[in-house]
C-alpha cells in the first residue's frame, strides 16, 4: 500500500509547475484538490491537467475547489503561485485561518525564505519548502527544504511524502537560490561574463555540452526560462547575500531592458529569427572525425608519462607554466609537433614558440573533446599540432579565445567552488549537493565528483590563476577548498 493512499493534497496556483505537482501526486495515489484564484482558472486547471496527463498516456483526474474547501480537506498543502513574498504571504494567512491543526504546509518557491512563509503561517513547525523541477512530471529531484522553525517532524513527514510520490529528496537549509540554483549561479555568471569578453553564445554552449555533457548550454537554458526571471534571481542573491560576486551581470541588464527576455520574446542571447541554439552551435562545433588517426602520447607534470616513441603529436598536461616545464616543452619540439593542454591563464603569455594551446575533456559518457585556443589578438594560431591531436583522439572540438580558465574549466570550477561555499555555510552536505545537480541539471557528474577527478589542488589553482589574471573577487576560493587543497599538497 502507498504512503499516499488515503492522503489528500491541495495544491494551489495552477500554472505549469503547480499543474505538473498535482499530476505527480494523483499519479502515486493521493487524492489530490487544486484550487486558484478564481473558479474559472481553477477549472482551466483542472481540464488542463486531464488533458496534459492525457496527452503524455498518463491520464489522471484532480477535484477544483475554492481554497477554504482545498484546505479544510487537505493532509498537505502545496503553494505553486506567482513568486512573491506578498502574494505567498496573503495565501498563507488564508491557509491558516482554514487548514486543519495537523495540516501540513509546503512552498514550491525556488527562492524566498521558507522561514518567512512560516512565520506568515503563523506556526512555522508545520512550513517546510519542496522545490519541484520543471516538468516536475519528468524531473526526479525535490530540494527539501527547513526553515529555522521548521519541526523535524514535518521534514520527516514530507521527506516520506515525496519519496513515495516516486521522486529524490535531497535536503537543504533555508538559504537564497537553495541548492541547485546557488551552485549554478556562476555557471550562468561566467557564461553571460565570456560573452561580454568577445566569446560567442554558441561556442560557450557548444563547449559546456562538448566538455562537460550538459544537455542544454547555460545560454540556451537562460533564454528559455527568460532573462528576465534570472535577473530577478540575480537581484535577490545580491540583496540576500550582500556579496558582490552575486550582482547581475551587465549584458543581462541591457537585453532585458530592450525586451529581449529569451526564446518566447524571439530574442535574448540568441536571435531565434534568423539562427536557433542547435543550429548556431553546429556551426561552431567541429565534429570528430570518423574514425581516429595516428598516435598521440601524453606527458607532463599533471599526466602519467606515456611512451613518447613513434608518437604523431605530444600532449603536455599541466597547469600553470613553471620554468621545468617550459624547459621540457622545448626539449618536446625538438622531437615532435606539441600541444599544451591547459587552461591556465599564464600561457596566453609563455607558449613556446612553435608549441599550440588547447584544453583536452574527456567527459562523463562520451568521446574527447578539445576546446583549441584560437587567439589573433594574443598572436596564438592553431597550427598542423591541433590537426594531429584531433585525428589521432577522433575528437570533436571548438575554437575558444586565450581566456583565463577558457571556457569548460572556469565554468566547471566556479560552479564548483561555489558548491564548497554551500557545504561549508552547512546549507547541504556534499552528496546531496552533487544529487541536486545530477538530477536537477541532468549534468552527469556533480561538483565534488568533478574536483575528485580533477583534484582539488587544481581547481584551488585554477580560481587562483582567475582571481589573479582578472583582479576580481568573484573567483576568491572557498576556505574549505583552500584548506582541502593544504592537506592534499601535504
Amino acid at each position: 500500500m502507498s504512503l499516499l493512499e488515503g492522503v489528500t493534497v491541495a495544491v494551489a496556483g495552477m500554472g505549469p509547475m503547480g499543474r505538473g505537482i498535482a499530476r505527480v501526486f494523483r499519479a502515486a495515489g493521493a487524492d489530490v484538490i487544486v484550487s486558484d484564484l478564481t473558479p474559472e482558472l481553477t477549472q482551466a486547471g483542472v481540464d488542463a491537467i486531464a488533458s496534459e496527463s492525457e496527452a503524455d498516456g498518463e491520464p489522471v483526474t484532480v477535484a477544483g475547489m475554492p481554497l477554504t474547501d482545498a484546505v479544510a480537506r487537505a493532509d498537505l498543502f502545496i503553494e505553486a503561485i506567482v513568486e512573491r513574498m506578498d502574494a505567498k504571504a496573503s495565501l498563507l494567512k488564508a491557509v491558516a485561518q482554514a487548514g486543519r491543526p495537523e495540516l501540513l504546509v509546503a512552498s514550491n518557491t525556488s527562492s524566498l525564505s521558507i522561514g518567512e512563509m512560516g512565520k506568515e503561517f503563523g506556526d512555522p513547525a508545520r512550513v517546510a519548502g519542496l522545490h519541484f523541477f520543471n516538468p516536475p512530471t519528468k524531473m526526479r529531484l525535490v530540494e527539501v527544504i527547513a526553515g529555522a522553525a521548521t519541526a523535524p517532524a514535518t521534514l520527516a513527514r514530507v521527506t516520506a511524502l515525496v519519496e513515495a510520490a516516486g521522486k529524490t529528496p535531497v535536503a537543504c537549509t533555508d538559504t537564497p537560490n537553495f541548492i541547485v540554483n546557488r551552485v549554478c549561479r556562476p555557471l550562468y555568471y561566467e557564461a553571460q561574463l565570456l560573452v561580454m569578453q568577445g566569446v560567442e553564445p554558441a561556442v560557450v554552449d557548444a563547449a559546456a555540452s562538448g566538455a562537460l555533457g550538459h544537455r542544454m548550454g547555460p545560454l540556451t537554458l537562460l533564454d528559455f526560462t527568460g532573462l528576465h526571471t534570472h535577473l530577478a534571481s540575480s537581484e535577490t542573491a545580491l540583496r540576500e547575500f550582500g556579496d558582490p560576486k552575486y550582482r547581475p551581470i551587465p549584458i543581462v541588464r541591457g537585453l532585458v531592458r530592450n525586451g529581449m527576455t529569451g526564446r518566447a520574446a524571439g530574442r535574448g542571447f540568441y536571435d531565434y529569427a534568423s539562427e536557433k541554439p542547435r543550429e548556431a552551435i553546429a556551426r561552431v562545433l567541429h565534429p570528430a572525425p570518423a574514425e581516429s588517426t595516428g598516435r598521440v602520447a601524453f606527458t607532463g607534470p599533471d599526466a602519467p608519462a606515456s611512451d613518447l616513441e613513434g608518437a604523431d603529436v605530444v600532449v603536455y598536461s599541466c597547469g600553470a607554466p613553471s620554468e621545468s616545464g617550459l624547459a621540457r616543452i622545448r626539449e618536446l619540439l625538438e622531437r615532435a609537433p606539441v600541444v599544451v593542454d591547459s587552461s591556465d591563464a599564464g600561457w596566453v603569455e609563455q607558449l613556446p614558440d612553435g608549441a599550440a594551446w588547447a584544453r583536452v575533456h574527456q567527459p562523463e559518457g562520451a568521446g574527447p573533446f578539445v576546446e583549441v585556443v584560437v587567439d589573433p589578438v594574443a598572436g596564438i594560431q592553431p597550427g598542423p599540432a591541433i590537426e594531429l591531436l584531433l585525428a589521432g583522439l577522433g575528437a570533436a572540438s571548438v575554437e575558444v579565445p586565450a581566456l583565463p580558465g577558457l571556457v569548460a574549466d572556469r565554468l566547471a570550477h566556479c560552479m564548483a567552488n561555489e558548491a564548497y561555499f554551500v557545504l561549508e555555510e552547512g546549507t547541504a552536505d556534499a552528496d546531496a549537493i552533487d544529487t541536486a545537480l545530477r538530477l536537477g541539471m541532468n549534468h552527469p557528474i556533480g561538483p565534488f565528483e568533478h574536483v575528485r577527478r580533477a583534484g582539488v589542488g587544481a581547481v584551488h589553482a585554477s580560481m587562483r590563476s582567475m582571481r589573479d589574471a582578472f583582479g576580481d573577487s568573484r573567483y576568491r576560493s572557498s576556505a574549505l577548498m583552500r584548506r582541502e587543497s593544504a592537506a592534499a599538497a601535504r
